[in-house]
């Protein structure tokens, strides 16, 4: 047996609307179809984040929370690693990772 469906108007903008329109005909399927479809994805990752950060919290009060010391010495972990994937990525792409000039 199917849910009991129910109505609520929403506003999005115009492109996001034209997005999906043109899904709806892409799949040959309502837009209401795409859009609960959409809603319930969305839905379902808010509750894998909420139930995350309850586990990190969880895990926070079972141990401590870092210190400023730790948060700091993280974060330079994290940039160092982008800064590493950035270089990889540039490589792989053919450049040396740097903003072009507009130097011709």
């Amino acid at each position: 047996m199917t849910e009991k469906k129910a109505v609520l108007n929403v506003t999005v903008a115009e492109s996001v609307a034209e997005a999906v329109r043109s899904e709806a005909a892409a799949r040959d399927v309502t837009i209401s179809s795409v859009v609960e479809a959409a809603l319930a994805e969305q839905l379902r990752w808010y509750q894998i984040r909420a139930e995350g950060l309850a586990a990190i919290e969880e895990e926070y009060r079972e141990t401590q929370y870092p210190d400023p010391g730790a948060r700091r010495e993280a974060s330079a972990a994290v940039a160092e690693q982008m800064r590493e994937l950035g270089q990889i990525l540039a490589e792989e792409a053919g450049t040396d990772g740097l903003p072009a000039t507009g130097a011709a």
